[in-house]
């Protein structure tokens, strides 16, 4: 038996610009949260920040692609705490 209230609010998607849309540099795979139920903006904020139109991005397998730094430093959940580091004396 299928619960429909079992369907997270939010899923974690890969994506980046399909080909011919941007430069081979600017097609990093980026981390998406992507909110169930409901329509599609005009645009997806990936979690480093990055705004990408919906109608330009491909959705790729996890571990397809060349990460995205910034999203992988952000992987954690979404409300994780972010601690800072501590300095390092030189």
């Amino acid at each position: 038996m299928i619960i429909q209230d079992t369907m997270p609010a939010t899923v974690l998607a890969v994506g980046r610009l399909m080909a011919g849309t941007a430069g081979e540099s600017r097609r990093s795979a980026h981390l998406f949260d992507l909110h169930t139920g409901g329509s599609h903006p005009e645009f997806l904020h990936a979690r480093c920040g990055a705004a990408m139109p919906y109608d330009h991005l491909e959705w790729v397998p996890v571990g397809s692609g060349m990460p995205c730094e910034r999203c992988l430093g952000l992987a954690g959940s979404a409300d994780q705490a972010r601690l800072p580091r501590p300095s390092r004396g030189v």
